[in-house]
């Protein structure tokens, strides 16, 4: 009998369902558990991809294939037993929920063959997992045109490269034992709980895939050697031909990527919104039955070069700035805008400049809270404070009434300075309060964007 727990079980299948791509219209496939003396392989497999998990443990040696159905039914979130046990060809599971004994069965099936993982495998920066997750993000998995469903593995400068048609992201610096292109199919499984938390990482290849070891977990990748990918260097723009730059503060972005998903026309084709870099940085959507749309102002953030007005997919602009990305350059409203960094670059396709949305003092115009750590000459009150610790006068003991009466006078100028003073500091609070009022009713009306377009 195989013994594991509902909660590893829930993990096993939730990471072979994320690895294979299952969904309710997809045909579930088959799981095999592999019991040895000094462990257990639990195994599947689909046209394309492999997964594979290895227990350490004494195991009683078995084989036994289970539909994926059956890992659904006794999962949990619990560490309660289930118990595993093959009798000819029939399975039985049984297992505990919330204290009433369950059993299923089910017919065996033939054993699955996975591909054997190269006789080495090469250590690779653990940030591999995090970005081959964003770039199978970038691919597109209904395009029939190039491989766009695939992401680039290339060996002569370790880059990992993915593009949907639309946007395209490519991440550098990287170090695979192959000097070639590799095209691999996209899974979810590097989002996974099982691979992101992955603490040591391994990559290697045969003939016909790659294998990426995360720990106690082997994901193989079969090779595309038929298919073309799009030349995506070609379409990066060097820096210095940005005409414009959006610099986002990080306060701004992190209110950007939440309040764009709020603002009008999310749900249309494309989510538009027109991004206007003018005397200030604001971005403006309008759902087709509204005559006035929404204004977000990022206070913090502010525009290099000439001034733009474009408009975009707003789920990509959100991206950038989810990415970590901080300047987004523009060469011209119809141009791809781009970003970089010393490892990535990020490029999306802007929309058509029809129907960019106009300053209108009749748009809802929200403002970002406004960072007071950040320095403004528009927004920072200046108080100068003087010196009011005067000179004292010379000391004559022959003139004492004069030495007096000269410093009653100088404690006089010195309270009346005082006074000045503090008037000044009253008058800063009361226009911080009013600041503060102002940040206020603006989280108020952020708050309002909810039921905007409901």
């Amino acid at each position: 009998m195989i013994e594991l727990t509902r909660k590893q079980i829930h993990l096993i299948r939730s990471t072979i369902r994320q690895a294979l791509g299952i969904t309710s219209a997809r045909r579930a496939p088959i799981v095999t558990f592999r019991a040895t003396p000094v462990g257990l392989l639990i195994q599947s497999f689909s046209d394309n991809i492999a997964v594979e998990h290895r227990i350490e443990g004494d195991f009683r040696p078995s084989v036994i294939t289970l539909p994926y159905e059956a890992l659904q039914a006794c999962e949990g979130k619990r560490n309660d037993q289930v118990g595993i046990q093959r009798d000819g060809d029939t399975i039985t599971v049984q297992w505990l929920d919330g204290g009433i004994p369950q059993t299923a069965q089910y017919n065996h099936a033939e054993p699955v063959e996975v591909p054997e993982a190269p006789t080495e495998l090469t250590g690779i920066d653990r940030e591999f997992i995090p970005a081959m997750a964003e770039a199978v993000a970038t691919t597109d998995n209904e395009s029939s045109r190039f491989a766009l469903s695939c992401v680039r593995l290339r060996g002569s400068d370790g880059q990992i490269a993915a593009t949907d048609g639309r946007q395209a992201l490519m991440y550098s610096g990287f170090s695979f034992p192959w000097d070639d292109e590799l095209l691999v199919p996209a899974t979810k499984a590097f989002s996974s709980k099982a691979f992101s938390n992955a603490a040591e990482v391994s990559i290697g290849r045969s003939d016909e895939w790659v294998s990426i070891q995360a720990d106690s977990w082997t994901l193989h990748l079969k090779i595309e050697k038929d298919a073309r990918f799009p030349n995506v260097d070609d379409h990066v723009p060097a820096v210095d031909a940005a005409t414009s730059t959006m610099i986002l503060a990080d306060t701004d972005a992190e209110f950007l990527t939440q309040a764009s998903r709020k603002l009008p026309a999310a749900s249309e084709f494309n989510a538009p919104v027109t991004v206007d870099l003018n005397g200030s940085v604001a971005i403006r959507a309008k759902s087709a039955d509204q005559e006035f749309g929404t204004e977000l102002v990022l206070s913090n953030s502010q525009r290099s070069g000439e001034e733009m007005r474009f408009n975009t997919n707003r789920d990509y602009l959100r991206r950038a700035a989810s990415l970590g990305f901080r300047q987004i350059y523009l060469q011209t409203a119809a141009a791809p805008a781009s970003c970089r960094d010393d490892r990535r670059s990020y490029i999306w396709a802007l929309l058509g400049k029809e129907g960019a949305i106009t300053p209108d003092a009749k748009l809802t115009r929200i403002e970002s809270p406004y960072d007071s750590q950040k320095p403004s000459p528009q927004r920072r009150t200046t108080i100068p404070m003087r010196n009011t610790k005067l000179p004292a006068p010379p000391r004559n003991r022959a003139e004492k009434p004069a030495s007096v009466l000269a410093k009653a006078e100088a404690l006089r100028d010195s309270l009346s300075q005082a006074l000045t003073d503090t008037r000044g500091l009253i008058s800063a609070i009361k226009a911080k309060r009013k600041q503060n009022r102002l940040v206020e009713t603006t989280l108020r009306s952020l708050k309002q964007l909810e039921n905007i377009g409901a």
